[in-house]
C-alpha cells in the first residue's frame, strides 16, 4: 500500500460521517484506466498509472457503516488485492455493464436506500452514462444523488501523508526547472525547454511525466501570440538575448501533483523586467504571509491581495480580473489534481482551512508579456508554510 492503515481508518471514518450528515446510505466512486481520484483516494487503487485509457472501469461503493466492496475489470484483481484495504472485491469481463454495478448494490442491501455518487461540481462518472441511465432506471426504488461536496470536503483537507508527497512532488519539479534553466542557452527553442524540463523530472523522481502540466512561453511567442500563447504546446520560438522565459510545471508522485512556474531570463534583464518580477514575487509572498491564515474568508484575502497590487502602484487593469465577473482565483487547491478545489475567489466567503494545500499564484502583464509567480502553501495552525522551493527572482540562462 502507498498509504498506511491508519489513513484509510481516518479518510472512511470521515466519510461515514459526513454519509450519516447528508443522510447516504451508500456512495459509489469510479476510476478508469486514465485516472479515479475519488476512487483511488478511498479505495487505495490506483487501476494504472502510466496510460490514458479512458476504458475499463473500476468502482467502489463505500456504505455509510464503513463496509465496501470494488467492482473491478478481472485482470486487476490482484493488483487491487495488493494496494486496497478494501477484501470484497469483485470482478467484470469487458464491456463493463451496469447489472454488475446492480448485484454489488443489492448484495450491500442498498439497492433501495440513497445512494451519492460523482454527478456535481467538478466531477465526473468513470463509466458510461447510459450504464448509470440503466442501472437508475432497474433500481428504481433507489435515490441517486450527487455526492460532489462531501467528495470535496474530504480531498480539500489533506493529511500529513498526503503532505509529504504534494512537498516531495514540488521539490523535484523544482529542482528540475532549476537544472533546465542552467542547462538552456541563447538560441535554443522552446521545444529544447520541453526536452530538458521532462527529462529532469523524471530523473528526479517524478513517476507520471509532466506532459499533461507543461506549459512554456517565450517572450518572442508572448508577443506574437499574445494570450494564445499561454494555449499553444511548445513551438520553435527561441530564446533570445535579454528576453524572458515562463515556465508553468508539474510533478506526479503516487497520484500526487506538485506543480507552479517560474520564469528565466537570456543573459542580463532590464530594470524593468526585474521590478515586475519582483512586483508579482511580493504580490505572492505577501500574500501568503499576511493573508492566508485558518478563518480568513475567501473574500477577504482576495481583498487584501488587490491592496498588495495597488500599494506596488500597479493600474486596475492588472487585477481587475480578480475584482469583476467571472471572478478569477488567487489560489486554487492542489492534491489529486494539479487544480482543484478550493477556489479562492472574491465571491465566496468560505473560510481558510487548517490542512488544506493551495496553489498561490498571481500575475501581470506589460509590454505584452506576461509575469507570473506560485507557490504550494499549506495552510497550518500558526498560519501557513509554503511547501515549494520559494520563488527567489529571476533565473538567468546564460
Amino acid at each position: 500500500m502507498i498509504f498506511s492503515p491508519q489513513e484509510f481508518e481516518l479518510r472512511v471514518s470521515r466519510a461515514q460521517e459526513m454519509m450519516e450528515k447528508e443522510k447516504l446510505d451508500a456512495m459509489i466512486v469510479s476510476g478508469d484506466f486514465s485516472a479515479g481520484m475519488n476512487y483511488y483516494y478511498l479505495s487505495g487503487h490506483l487501476p494504472r498509472d502510466y496510460q490514458s485509457n479512458f476504458s475499463r472501469p473500476h468502482i467502489m461503493v463505500l456504505k455509510q457503516d464503513g463496509q465496501a466492496s470494488l467492482l473491478v475489470y478481472n485482470v486487476n484483481r490482484e493488483n487491487a488485492a495488493d494496494t486496497s484495504w478494501v477484501k470484497d472485491i469483485r470482478i467484470y469481463g469487458p464491456p463493463f455493464g451496469y447489472k454488475a454495478l446492480e448485484e454489488v448494490l443489492t448484495d450491500l442491501q442498498v439497492h433501495r436506500g440513497t445512494i451519492g455518487m460523482e454527478l456535481g461540481f467538478d466531477q465526473r462518472l468513470w463509466f458510461p452514462v447510459l450504464e448509470f441511465l440503466k442501472l437508475r432506471e432497474s433500481m428504481s426504488d433507489a435515490n441517486f444523488v450527487d455526492a460532489a461536496d462531501i467528495l470535496w470536503r474530504l480531498r480539500m483537507i489533506k493529511s500529513n501523508e498526503e503532505i509529504d508527497l504534494i512537498r516531495r512532488a514540488g521539490r523535484i519539479n523544482g529542482r528540475a526547472l532549476r537544472r533546465a534553466f542552467s542547462e538552456l542557452k541563447e538560441g535554443d527553442t522552446e521545444h529544447d525547454v520541453a526536452r530538458l524540463v521532462c527529462q529532469f523530472m523524471v530523473e528526479e523522481g517524478a513517476n507520471r511525466p509532466p506532459h499533461t502540466q507543461f506549459l512554456v512561453v517565450t517572450e518572442q511567442k508572448a508577443k506574437s501570440q499574445g494570450h494564445r500563447a499561454r494555449m499553444l504546446g511548445p513551438s520553435n520560438d527561441q530564446l533570445r538575448d535579454g528576453e524572458l522565459l515562463f515556465v508553468d510545471s508539474g510533478a506526479v508522485i503516487d497520484g500526487y501533483w506538485g506543480e507552479f512556474n517560474r520564469m528565466a531570463v537570456v543573459g542580463e534583464a532590464s530594470e524593468r523586467k526585474l521590478e515586475n518580477h519582483k512586483k508579482i514575487r511580493t504580490i505572492v509572498r505577501r500574500s501568503i504571509e499576511e493573508a492566508f491564515k485558518p478563518g480568513n474568508s475567501y473574500r477577504s484575502v482576495m481583498e487584501h491581495m488587490v491592496t498588495i497590487y495597488q500599494d506596488l502602484g500597479l493600474e486596475e487593469a492588472q487585477y481587475a480580473s480578480y475584482t469583476k465577473p467571472p471572478f478569477f482565483h488567487l489560489a486554487h487547491g492542489v492534491g489529486l489534481n494539479g487544480s482543484e478545489p478550493p477556489f479562492v475567489r472574491m465571491d465566496d466567503e468560505s473560510p481558510l482551512e487548517v490542512g488544506m494545500v493551495v496553489d498561490v499564484e498571481a500575475y501581470l502583464t506589460d509590454d505584452g508579456m506576461t509575469y507570473g509567480s506560485e507557490e504550494n502553501v499549506l495552510i497550518t495552525e500558526e498560519g501557513s508554510e509554503i511547501l515549494s522551493y520559494p520563488d527567489q527572482g529571476l533565473y538567468t540562462i546564460y
